[in-house]
């Protein structure tokens, strides 16, 4: 996919829709499931849809608003496209780069996790604010459903 030509959108539907293999070992399924999950929840959370459509490299309409989601939506696109694909599903005999990939991968869902769980002050809220000073206090809640995701992303 190419990040001038396609949309968000067109990212999210992509990786969200990847059938994981049947060889794939519980643990590697567990983990690609919820991020593929939350992937697409929070691609489709009301702070994000305004940006859908637009191109992967176009500004976000909403600058906070699509950095509080987005923040988390670049990682877990990162997550899938990259650790997912590059680490073999089975998890069997994996080299020591493809370890490291896995480790970093497991971490980064504890990461994903905090930033999403983390309500005071708020970690996300924090980054995003420093970001964009003149949008202070226009972040928006994740909701229920989202945040139950979350608190199971890196079981």
């Amino acid at each position: 996919m190419d990040p001038h030509t396609n949309t968000r959108g067109q990212f999210t539907n992509y990786l969200s829709s990847i059938p994981f293999p049947d060889f794939a070992a519980p643990v590697w399924k567990a983990y690609f499931t919820r991020h593929q999950v939350l992937l697409e929840k929070l691609a489709h959370h009301p702070a994000m849809v305004p940006n859908l459509q637009q191109t992967y490299k176009t500004p976000a309409n909403s600058k906070i608003k699509s950095i509080f989601s987005g923040i988390l939506l670049v990682g877990l696109w990162y997550v899938v496209d990259s650790f997912f694909f590059k680490v073999d599903p089975s998890l069997q005999n994996l080299s020591k780069e493809a370890q490291e990939m896995w480790l970093d991968a497991v971490g980064r869902a504890t990461f994903t996790k905090m930033l999403i769980l983390d309500t005071k002050p708020g970690t996300l809220n924090i980054m995003t604010e420093t970001a964009y000073p003149d949008q202070r206090g226009q972040n928006p809640e994740f909701g229920e459903e989202i945040l139950e995701l979350a608190r199971h992303l890196d079981d």
